[in-house]
Parts: C-alpha cells; sequence; structure tokens
C-alpha cells in the first residue's frame, strides 16, 4: 500500500480512539470535554472518509461509499462551528445555552448542505440516466459541494477563528489583574489551542495550491502531531475551565463597602492622577489585597483593573479640554496631567471611550468656546 493510506489509516484510528477515550473517560468529564470528543470524532470521520476513497478510488459506484463521499462535504461545514463552540464552553461556560436556535445558527450550513446531497442522492438512483432532471440534479449535486468546500468552508472559518480570538482577549482583559493559576492554564490552553486550529486551515488551504501540492506529506505529518497534542492536552487541561471561586471572596455586604469606598476614594483623593498607580497601590490605599481588588472591579465594573483607572482619566482629561484654561496646553501635557505615561495610550484610550481622539475632541470644545 501506498506511504499515503499508511498516514491515513494512522490519522483515523488516533482521531476516533482519542475521541472516545476523551468521552468515556469518568474523570474530570464536562461539557467542554464532550465537545472536544465531538470535534476529533468529526475529523475522525472525514479522515475515514479520505481513506475509503483513496483505498475504493472515486469511480466506485457503491452507494454506501457514494453516499459517504458526499457525507464528507457535510462534516467539513461542521468542524469550525464546533471548534468555535469547544472555545466558547471553555470561556463562556455560563453563558453557553446549547438550545435548537444554537444548534441552527452553528450548524445550519451544514444541515441544508446534509439536505440538498441526501436528496440528490435519493434522486439519482430514481431518475434515468442521461436525462434532463438527472444531469440538473447532478450539476446541482457538484456545485453545491465545491462552493460549500471553497468559499462556505473558507468563510465559517474567517468568522469563528476571528470570534474565538475575540472571545479569548477579552476573558484575557478581565483576568488579567487576577493571580489565577488555574485560569492561567485555562486560557494558555485556549490560546494554543486556536493557533492550532489556525495554522491547520492555513496549511490546509495551502497545500491545495499548484506549487505546495508536493508538500501534502508535511500536512499529514502535521496533523499526526496536532491529534496527538489535542489528545494529550485535552486529556490533562479540560479541567482548566474558568471558574470563580465563590468561597475565596468576601461576601456580598463587604464586597459592596469595599465598593463603595473604591469609588469615594476615586472621585474625592483621584488616585488615577499618579503615573504609577498600581492595583497593589491602590488596595494598600482601601487596606486589601489586590487579588481581592482586582476580582471586585472584574466582578463588579466587567472590566480589569486598566480599563477601570482609564475611564476616571479619560473623565478627567475631558475636563481640561474642555476649559479655556488649558486650550493652550499640549495634547502630551493633558495626558500627563491625567496620569497617563504617553500619548499613544491616551490616545488609545481617550478614543475607545469617545470615539473620538484627544486633538478632535479639544477642537470641537474650542468652536464651542469660541
Amino acid at each position: 500500500m501506498d506511504y499515503r493510506i499508511y498516514i491515513l489509516l494512522i490519522l483515523s484510528i488516533q482521531a476516533l480512539a482519542g475521541s472516545a477515550y476523551i468521552f468515556l473517560r469518568k474523570s474530570n468529564k464536562s461539557f467542554s470535554t464532550s465537545i472536544l470528543s465531538l470535534f476529533l470524532l468529526t475529523i475522525g470521520l472525514i479522515f475515514c472518509e479520505t481513506l475509503a476513497l483513496n483505498i475504493l478510488g472515486t469511480q466506485n459506484t457503491n452507494p454506501v461509499l457514494v453516499l459517504a463521499s458526499y457525507m464528507f462535504f457535510v462534516l467539513c461545514l461542521t468542524l469550525p462551528p464546533t471548534f468555535y463552540l469547544y472555545v466558547s464552553s471553555l470561556i463562556n461556560k455560563k453563558e453557553l445555552i446549547f438550545d435548537f436556535k444554537r444548534v441552527q445558527i452553528l450548524y445550519g450550513p451544514a444541515f441544508f448542505l446534509f439536505i440538498i446531497n441526501a436528496f440528490s442522492f435519493i434522486a439519482l438512483y430514481i431518475i434515468p440516466p442521461d436525462t434532463l432532471n438527472y444531469n440538473l440534479c447532478k450539476n446541482v449535486l457538484t456545485y453545491s459541494n465545491f462552493i460549500s468546500l471553497f468559499f462556505i468552508f473558507l468563510l465559517q472559518n474567517v468568522y469563528y477563528i476571528f470570534h474565538a480570538w475575540q472571545l479569548y482577549f477579552k476573558q484575557k482583559a478581565v483576568l488579567s489583574d487576577l493571580q489565577n493559576k488555574t485560569a492561567s492554564l485555562a486560557l494558555n490552553w485556549v490560546k494554543w489551542f486556536i493557533l492550532l486550529y489556525t495554522a491547520l486551515i492555513i496549511m490546509l488551504y495551502l497545500f491545495q495550491m499548484q506549487p505546495f501540492l508536493t508538500g501534502k506529506l508535511g500536512f499529514r505529518l502535521f496533523m499526526v502531531v496536532y491529534l496527538g497534542l489535542l489528545i494529550f492536552y485535552g486529556r490533562n487541561k479540560y479541567q482548566f475551565e474558568l471558574k470563580e471561586d465563590k468561597n475565596k471572596y468576601l461576601d456580598e455586604q463587604k464586597r459592596q463597602e469595599l465598593k463603595k469606598a473604591l469609588l469615594n476614594l476615586m472621585q474625592i483623593e483621584k488616585p488615577f492622577l499618579h503615573l504609577d498607580l498600581s492595583v497593589k497601590s491602590l488596595a494598600g490605599m482601601l487596606n486589601t489585597n489586590s487579588n481581592y481588588l482586582s476580582f471586585l472591579i472584574n466582578k463588579e465594573f466587567g472590566c480589569n483593573f486598566s480599563s477601570f483607572v482609564n475611564k476616571y482619566r479619560v473623565k478627567e482629561a475631558k475636563v481640561l479640554l474642555q476649559d479655556p484654561a488649558y486650550h493652550k496646553y499640549k495634547i502630551e501635557s493633558i495626558a500627563e496631567m491625567t496620569g497617563f505615561k504617553s500619548k499613544s495610550a491616551f490616545n488609545y484610550a481617550f478614543k475607545k471611550e469617545t470615539n473620538l481622539t484627544p486633538s478632535k475632541f479639544k477642537i470641537e470644545s474650542e468652536k464651542k468656546t469660541a
């Protein structure tokens, strides 16, 4: 047998065995691990169908093989949403609602292609060959699968990879101040899972191009390593789902007291004007620890420490930029006076809060006071 057959066989067994192992493993079983198991199962079935076509040939008229070849395209369209669902299940476990509506949104394209392929498969065995309806049905089948694989599959991957990175960076920003080892490990796993999948998709399309056709062996060897990493780290690190340890922190009443003290401190003493303000120094002013203060800001204000402080700095900067007494001051000076260490950081934070650059805001303020 060709070495390519052996590699496809290894990949098929590796993915299916890994899927079964993760799904049946009783310890640390969760919704996330079930989704990862489904992800590996999908990859395994794709390789099984590819293996069958390589051994029996694409011209084989066996109905089971023909149907399997049609389902190959359907399975491809289920891969990107399953990838995203796994990332989402790790990061947004509490918000994840796997209901029928969500299934329709995630797997709608795959479902419609399944309907087209299933009806076309039945029709091609009922309609007499070499008739207008037969040729029409065959063309619909061919073009729908071609468009699905080379356009819809690509668009799905761009969309879901982009949103997966969004989820990752949003969660990273929220947890950036928390010294939480479990959360850090979870985020690290999510990062590598997205990176490896992104590399997989890039290589998949790259090795379809004429100059890179000879490198398909490298792609298949990469897949062996990729699946091995998914199984190994999926087995060991799926417990890194981001959890909130409620018992680690104070009760609701004390949290609200600290929140009130924080708001009063920010409003009256304005510690945010200091360039060297840190979560540790702010926690010291409130007689608490930095871990708890970070958690409180994340929990009560939905942002990390830097974003929380920058909101106050931008608010103060807006007051200065609107004051005629400060119209002669440069933007760099206003930035330093309000606690920003650089003009670029000031511009970024200001535009994020107001959708205007400080310069534009200043010009409009001067026009109003003129």
